[in-house]
């Protein structure tokens, strides 16, 4: 003998008009497009992750391209560039602790080579899916721009 609340209430004990409301046109469409969010997220979330890395990276070249300029002029890296170099980095939000500069220190005579390379300690992050769900994946990494070099144009009489 199945009780009065079975019948009235189906499986889960809800009244029947709420069962009734419940499976109502345009319901299935809500718990789809629930389901379906994290798969249309992940891409966007992912690309500001990338974008923030690249920003960095440009970062990197920029500072890098600038000094490789005044290495040329200057004859070398002296410390008031190199001074300059690290003001720039802080200036963007980049951690000096994590960042390790290779350079041709001053003085380098006319028509020698100078050199510079940037490398920087970083976490990039992804999203992926996996069975129990949404997973953030954090990758350390060393990003590296250079060696750039270019050929010293300070002459001295």
């Amino acid at each position: 003998m199945v009780s009065k609340e079975v019948k009235a209430g189906g499986l889960f004990g809800l009244p029947a008009a709420l069962m009734k409301n419940f499976w109502k046109k345009g319901t299935a469409e809500v718990i789809a497009f629930v389901l379906v969010l994290p798969f249309l997220i992940l891409p966007i979330a992912n690309t500001v992750n990338m974008l923030t890395d690249l920003v960095r990276y440009d970062t990197l070249r920029q500072a890098a391209r600038q000094a490789v300029l005044r290495m040329e002029i200057e004859g070398g890296l002296t410390s008031d560039g190199l001074y300059s170099l690290e003001a720039f980095l802080q200036s963007k939000g980049i951690d000096l602790n994590k960042v390790h500069i290779d350079y041709t220190p001053y003085p380098v005579p006319y028509g020698e080579e100078v050199k510079i390379r940037i490398a920087m300690d970083t976490v990039m992050r992804r999203y992926t899916i996996t069975l129990g769900g949404i997973k953030r994946v954090d990758e350390n990494t060393q990003m590296v721009y250079g060696p750039i070099s270019s050929v010293s144009k300070k002459y001295e009489r």
